[in-house]
This record gives C-alpha cells, sequence and structure tokens, in this order.
C-alpha cells in the first residue's frame, strides 16, 4: 500500500480536483484506493458523491488513542464507484483536536489498511499547520500540484524548505504536477526553472485548462464515466500512468471496460426505474 499526501500551501492550485480525479482513475484501473478528505470545506467529499458523514476525520482526531483506530474505520463510507472509498471531512475540522503529527500516521498503521487497499491519497487545505503535519508524516509521498505562476513556484521553494525544517526525518516532496497549463512561453520558463530547481521531480504531463473540470463539480459527474473523451480526461489518464508507473494501454483498456460496464448498470436502473414508475401509476 501506498500512502501519499497532496499538499501545497497556497490555495486554487487544483489540489482536490487532483485527488479526486486521481483516485478515480486508479479505482477505475481496478486498484482499490481510499481518499481522506483533510480539509474543512470538504470539497472532495461532494467531489466524491458522499457528502459530509459522520463519523468523519474530524472525529478520529478528537478520538482518544484507543478508539481512534475502530472511529476511522467506521468513517470509511462508499463512493460513486466501486473500490473507491472515502473518509470524509466537515467544516469544524480543526487543529486544535490535534495533539501531535503522528496520529494519523498511529491510526493508519493501526487499522491494518494495506490489507483492504492499494493506495491512500490525503487531500489538504491550504497551509503548513497541524492539518498538514499528520498527513505528511502519515504519507510515504507528497504531490504537490501547482499553478505556473511566479509566487507559485517561489511557493514551492519555500514549502521544500519549510519541509525539511519541521519534518527532518521525512516529507520531502515526491513530484510536482504542473496545473491549468495553456502552454505559454512565461510558462514553459516555470516548468524550466522548477524542473531546474528540483530535479526528476516535475512531471512531463501537464494538467491542460479545461472547462470540464468546472463542469464535474457542478452537475455531480466523474470525469472518466462522463466526459472520457475530453482533453481534461486524456491528459489525467497520462499522469495517471507517469505518476504510478502503470502501462499505458491496460490503463485506457480499464478505463474503457469499466465506463462501459457502468453506463450499461445506469442505463438499466434508469428503465427500470421508468417501468416501476409506469406499473404504479393509476389507471
Amino acid at each position: 500500500m501506498k500512502t501519499v499526501a497532496i499538499i501545497n500551501h497556497k490555495g486554487g492550485v487544483g489540489k482536490t480536483t487532483f485527488t479526486g480525479c486521481t483516485a478515480q482513475a486508479l479505482a477505475l484501473c481496478g486498484f482499490r484506493v481510499l481518499v481522506i478528505d483533510n480539509d474543512s470545506q470538504h470539497n472532495l467529499s461532494t467531489m466524491m458523491g458522499s457528502g459530509v458523514q459522520s463519523p468523519g476525520i474530524a472525529d478520529v482526531y478528537g478520538a482518544d488513542a484507543g478508539s481512534a483506530p475502530a472511529v476511522f474505520l467506521r468513517a470509511v463510507k462508499k463512493s460513486v464507484l466501486p473500490g473507491l472509498h472515502i473518509v470524509t471531512s466537515h467544516r469544524d475540522l480543526s487543529e486544535r483536536s490535534i495533539a501531535e503529527r503522528h496520529v494519523l500516521e498511529t491510526v493508519l498503521a493501526a487499522c491494518g489498511l494495506e490489507r483492504f487497499y492499494d493506495y491512500v491519497l490525503i487531500d489538504n487545505a491550504p497551509g503548513m499547520d497541524m492539518l498538514q503535519a499528520c498527513a505528511i508524516t502519515a504519507a510515504d509521498e507528497l504531490f504537490v500540484p501547482t499553478e505556473l505562476r511566479q509566487f507559485a513556484v517561489d511557493g514551492i521553494v519555500e514549502m521544500a524548505q519549510v519541509l525539511e525544517n519541521r519534518c527532518p526525518d521525512g516529507g520531502r516532496i515526491s513530484r510536482i504536477i504542473p496545473n491549468f497549463y495553456r502552454d505559454t512561453r512565461k510558462q514553459n520558463t516555470y516548468i524550466s526553472v522548477l524542473r531546474r530547481m528540483f530535479p526528476g521531480k516535475v512531471t512531463e504531463t501537464a494538467v491542460p485548462v479545461d472547462a470540464v473540470f468546472d463542469e464535474l463539480v457542478t452537475e455531480n459527474k466523474v470525469l472518466f464515466i462522463h466526459r472520457l473523451y475530453s482533453r481534461g480526461a486524456a491528459y489525467y489518464l497520462k499522469l495517471v500512468h507517469e505518476l504510478f508507473n502503470l502501462d499505458e494501454d491496460s490503463v485506457w483498456q480499464s478505463v474503457v471496460e469499466k465506463r462501459k460496464q457502468r453506463l450499461s448498470e445506469d442505463a438499466r436502473a434508469r428503465f427500470l426505474g421508468r417501468r416501476a414508475e409506469t406499473t404504479e401509476a393509476p389507471a
């Protein structure tokens, strides 16, 4: 099992969209995936079709050491896709209930999640406080989605320094994912700068600007089910292939097959629903 924390101490860089789309792609490839919404805005909980449920991650942090693993297991909920589960968040989530940064790491180990999952992805709010420290300490790798602007590039450099100071026993950036890519000269310059400063860590795949991502949120859709042939979906599948060292053709075939199965099941459910309504309608 691999645990990945998705972090960036700046907001609006696409962390939640990245976490959700990556988790959905991995699930459609046949992997068992758990996502943890470690953000009080709970947007990932909405994106996963789960909404805010109780117990959630805030209840895990608030529990005593002996009961926290049991609370965590009760907090695991189904998402809209088979094989993809979520621990949801709540607006009351706060670092004030966290005793120390090893809490989440200890809980995950106590639950024996490697028996149930191949990947655990932890979405985080902007910042570098105790909430993010818990995710960083629990993670094997840190993925950093980023905009391609000067402030964003400077922020990653600063964040790397903070990680080195606050987490001397680990917590180093594994991969940097360029987001909102428009293929301009300035953006390509920023990518070159990042590659020079973080050699081997910047992905070759940059996620393009695509209105499809906003549609997913407003219409509660799954990118690879409802918009598989969009530009955004194509680049995310390339990105998942790159980040997790998967075979590109196998990724595509698995997603296409799972999509066909899901659409068939949805069509059957709609048909049976309409037939039931017709049967129950008064003469």
